[in-house]
């Protein structure tokens, strides 16, 4: 999944540190069943599958 962020981040000008979460009490945490997952400030707006660039890009814009 961070080589899609990482695209959707730059295709969209910004520079922004994210972390990838692979421990998975830190995951369940996040209230994640299924990995991946996509969480954006605490809320999961992806899971369970790989999304694409740009579905990542929408969920980035429309967080702003």
């Amino acid at each position: 999944m961070e080589p899609i962020v990482d695209a959707a981040l730059t295709q969209l000008g910004m520079d922004i540190d994210f972390q990838i979460i692979s421990d998975a009490r830190d995951i369940v945490k996040h209230g994640v069943m299924n990995a991946p997952a996509l969480v954006i400030n605490g809320e999961v707006k992806i899971a369970g599958r790989i999304p694409t660039i740009d579905e990542v890009v929408e969920v980035i814009k429309a967080m702003n």
